[in-house]
């Protein structure tokens, strides 16, 4: 069996992408291993559009956007799978959301990148893909083969996140773990952010 956990440590955010097609067969793939991610009483609310055109990646990419910052490697990387979640499921953002998972770590696999983006307009992506009424767009994974090698980003430790029996069972001050994974953490992230697409 492959060394999942190695899989895992391996995964990185990428945001810069060699043009180099990506194969339908290999899509499919990704959505194969989606389809087999567990759902809330096996619903399976998921849909996926794959945009792989390059004028409807670029519509795409421009409602992508974190606050004032504008995703750039949304309209650079190959492929798009928008994770549309049918909302009659009470589970559908946590099922759709391992879906996403899944997606990423076969593409990981395969020798793929990609990154998750959750900061879009979902009302003008709804309206460029056709997406019905009743569908909720959970999130975008870009999809292509990696024109980089970021490092490895900080990781809060075991003692830091594990509890035994019962919240703040770590010997590790919880209040301290709170500070460095809160809302304030992602300040730094989001300077480098600006600073990387200016």
């Amino acid at each position: 069996m492959a060394d999942l956990l190695g899989l895992l440590k391996a995964r990185r955010s990428i945001r810069r992408y060699h043009k180099k097609e990506v194969p339908r067969e290999v899509i499919e793939r990704l959505i194969e291993a989606a389809r087999w991610a567990p759902s809330g009483a096996n619903i399976q609310p998921w849909h996926f559009v794959a945009v792989t055109r390059e004028d409807l990646r670029k519509e795409v990419g421009d409602q992508a956007k974190f606050l004032f910052v504008k995703s750039r490697h949304v309209s650079e990387a190959p492929v798009l799978i928008v994770i549309c979640a049918d909302t009659k499921s009470a589970f559908h953002l946590v099922d759709c959301s391992l879906a996403g998972a899944n997606i990423i770590m076969e593409a990981t696999s395969l020798g793929l990148g990609t990154c998750w983006i959750g900061a879009f307009n979902e009302v003008r992506i709804k309206d460029i893909l056709g997406i019905p009424a009743g569908m909720k767009v959970v999130g975008i994974i870009t999809v292509g083969y990696p024109a980089e090698r970021p490092s490895p980003p900080p990781k809060l430790s075991i003692e830091e996140i594990l509890h035994w029996e019962g919240f703040g069972g770590t010997g590790r001050s919880v209040r301290r773990s709170m500070l460095r994974s809160g809302p304030l953490s992602v300040l730094p992230r989001i300077l480098k952010m600006i600073i990387r697409f200016r």
